[in-house]
């Protein structure tokens, strides 16, 4: 190439990219102009918002302070109440000068508890699951079902996890 090449080609890239700057800020201009509510001032709403009366406005504002010092009041009571509270409670915890403190309460009895003895005789079944052949229950009738532990029908898995079922 010749360097009259060169130097027109850089001139036509040199106008393109003043074409191109020069588009963006016209669009810049046009995007940026105010329109609307926008170019309104803040205090411009007030216009649009009905009149106040000036006595309805203090009673509003009566009425809120109302509001505010009944919610202060209310949360002070409610300070003092779990306050009076946690000193009967520390009182209570702590004994007199001078007596004993009282033991705690013995534990009550086990109820239910299973020593171990005696006979469990379900045949292999668990209670209440559902079974199909209408038994959701104990068997202790002595039916002669020995609930064979091989059958598939127990509630546990003998092969320990493995996943065998072979």
């Amino acid at each position: 190439m010749s360097r009259r090449t060169v130097a027109t080609w850089s001139l036509v890239a040199l106008l393109g990219l003043a074409v191109a700057a020069g588009i963006s800020l016209g669009v810049r201009a046009l995007t940026t102009e105010q329109v609307g509510l926008t170019a309104e001032p803040i205090s411009a709403g007030d216009e649009l918002a009905p009149a106040v009366d000036p006595q309805r406005r203090a009673v509003q504002q009566r009425r809120r302070r109302a509001a505010r010092r009944d919610a202060v009041r209310r949360r002070a009571a409610a300070r003092r109440r779990r306050a009076a509270a946690e000193r009967r409670r520390e009182q209570a915890a702590v004994p007199a000068p001078g007596t004993a403190p009282t033991p705690p309460p013995a534990p009550a009895p086990a109820v239910g508890v299973d020593d171990g003895g005696g006979s469990d005789d379900d045949g292999g079944k668990g209670r209440g699951r559902g079974r199909s052949d209408g038994d959701s229950g104990s068997d202790d009738s002595d039916s002669g079902d020995s609930g064979d532990s091989d059958s598939g029908d127990s509630d546990f898995d003998d092969s320990g996890g493995r996943g065998d079922d072979d």
